[in-house]
């Protein structure tokens, strides 16, 4: 049981910190990975913040990505980064409330190296990733090529290092639905990206704009 004097400390540091302020774990150094003690980052005053990251070797996921930036940004008071994941620091992710990942398939599975510069992020640069809104999209150049196993492997990913995970939203409202995130087909025998997949891609990068704008105002 803590001493009175403790219970009091906190009582006052939550009612400086007011309902428009979020809380996520942090610290005078680098934090721990599992860490859960809390100190106010951000308040509802400040914009949400959101960075898509992806791994390209033809262009089609990066024009993915940017479909996610243009959806994100459509969301008042939210500011977008999009950057390869080779190119994205630690104070990018650490500054980020939500963050959407994209890459292609490669034998049905996220590529090596973009599995590796993600693990590093928590395992090396000791990144706190705890309430963080996550989204995931891929790209493959068959129907069947595992671009959903992707999306999945890549929430999967978020989930295990605490994040809250979403996906675009079809029909808002009590008759609409949701799906896990977005895809394209983007093989030798396909015309390219269709306006339909990147509309996907747009309704991604909305979503995961509302829900952290939601959690930082």
């Amino acid at each position: 049981m803590r001493p009175p004097g403790i219970i009091l400390t906190l009582l006052c540091a939550t009612a400086l910190a007011g309902p428009g302020c979020r809380l996520e774990s942090g610290g005078g150094g680098p934090p721990q990975q599992g860490s859960s003690a809390a100190t106010v980052v951000s308040s509802g005053d400040g914009p949400t913040k959101i960075l898509v990251g992806f791994y390209s070797l033809s262009g089609n996921t990066e024009k993915m990505a940017t479909a996610v930036t243009e959806g994100a940004r459509q969301v008042p008071g939210v500011t977008v980064t999009q950057k390869p994941v080779a190119d994205i620091t630690q104070s990018d992710l650490q500054s980020a409330h939500g963050i959407v990942l994209g890459c292609p398939t490669h034998f049905a599975n996220i590529p090596g190296e973009m599995k590796t510069i993600i693990d590093h992020w928590a395992l090396k640069l000791g990144v706190n990733f705890t309430n963080k809104v996550g989204g995931a999209f891929s790209t493959g150049g068959n129907f069947t090529g595992g671009k959903e196993h992707v999306v999945i492997s890549l929430l999967l990913y978020m989930l295990n290092n605490r994040m809250i995970v979403a996906g675009p939203i079809y029909k808002p409202g009590d008759r609409g639905w949701g799906e896990i995130g977005a895809s394209a087909t983007t093989g030798r025998d396909d015309p390219g990206l269709r306006d339909a997949e990147l509309s996907d891609a747009r309704k991604l990068g909305q979503r995961i704009a509302n829900v952290a704008r939601s959690l930082t105002q």
